[in-house]
């Protein structure tokens, strides 16, 4: 027998072997989608949403809030929010500021100092919308960490009453009534 059919018959008989048997233990999890982790049963925050941060990620500090109430229009609902740091942190300082069209009402500053990793220091305050939209509340939020400072800014967005959804823009039109068609850019030399 030529070894070169020998050789083909050991490659294609592994490849055989390797599609019937159970993938290795790494690869199968590997492949698997990653489940999250389980919150601790003692875990307060949760349930409650997470602040979006603006800018690079890896915060110093986790922001998650949860409204005591649907907010209404012409209704004061409170609103928790807790400050998580991560391991580093010293002290956590925060000021919280609305938009047009809601009145904020409460402490709009927070601190605390002598924070530990992973628990939950919360801050509470009021929040007024005066009309139907989406809205949100800005944390200017500044850590300290081994003596420097850190700042970063968070975002909590949230409804007041049913707002309808964007509607797609009519198309543009010319003189007669006609819809005017896109037409692709092109380039002439001359």
């Amino acid at each position: 027998m030529n070894r070169s059919i020998i050789g083909l018959s050991i490659v294609s008989l592994a490849m055989l072997t390797a599609c019937g048997s159970e993938p290795e233990p790494d690869a199968a999890a590997a492949a698997a989608p990653a489940a999250k982790p389980a919150a601790a049963p003692d875990d307060a925050t949760a349930t409650m949403a997470r602040a979006v941060g603006s800018g690079k990620p890896g915060a110093a500090i986790a922001i998650r809030y949860e409204f005591v109430g649907k907010p209404a229009v012409g209704a004061p609902t409170e609103l928790q929010i807790a400050f998580i740091p991560n391991p580093g942190v010293d002290a956590i300082e925060a000021t919280i500021g609305g938009m047009d069209g809601i009145t904020v009402a409460g402490p709009q500053t927070a601190s605390f100092t002598a924070v530990q990793p992973g628990k939950p220091y919360t801050h509470t305050i009021s929040v007024l919308p005066d009309r139907t939209g989406v809205f949100y509340l800005t944390v200017a939020a500044t850590t300290q960490i081994g003596g420097s400072s850190l700042g970063r800014t968070f975002s909590i967005p949230f409804v007041v009453g049913n707002v309808p959804p964007q509607q797609k823009a009519e198309p543009q039109v010319d003189a007669s009534g006609e819809a005017i068609q896109p037409m692709k850019a092109s380039q002439s030399r001359g």
